[in-house]
């Protein structure tokens, strides 16, 4: 753009430049090089013939939005639950509880309570990890 604007360049050559880089960005080769740094087993399919770039692609794409998927839902899950027990530290929930009340296949007991322990161990890991307040 510089160029052009300083009359170094034409704008056709600049124009003509512009579609080759874009050509070369759209290239297998340069495909390849994004799915590598983004997926390396999906571009080894690819190298050994298992799988076509496009095959390879469709499937990143596939990756990708499974992932975001389960990103959504594991943030709504845990915005879900996790603001209803910090609200009864501390009061008598806990105390009141009672197995007879509770909705049939939702009774906490102990087991329960211990995987909670250890959901929550993973949960302070991982924001520690990765410096989430």
């Amino acid at each position: 753009m510089d160029a052009v604007i300083n009359g170094a360049m034409g704008l056709d050559s600049a124009y003509s430049t512009a579609r080759e880089k874009k050509a070369q960005s759209d290239s297998a080769e340069a495909q390849l090089a994004r799915l590598r740094a983004e997926d390396p087993s999906l571009a080894d399919r690819v190298v050994e013939g298992e799988l076509s770039l496009q095959g390879a692609l469709a499937e990143r794409q596939v990756r990708v939005e499974e992932g975001l998927r389960q990103r959504r839902v594991a943030t709504q899950l845990l915005c879900e639950i996790l603001p209803s027990l910090a609200q009864i530290r501390g009061s008598r929930t806990f105390a009141l509880y009672d197995p007879e009340f509770a909705p049939p296949g939702r009774a906490v007991t102990r087991e329960i309570i211990q995987h909670a322990q250890s959901a929550l161990a993973e949960m302070a890991s991982a924001w520690k990890e990765r410096d989430l307040p």
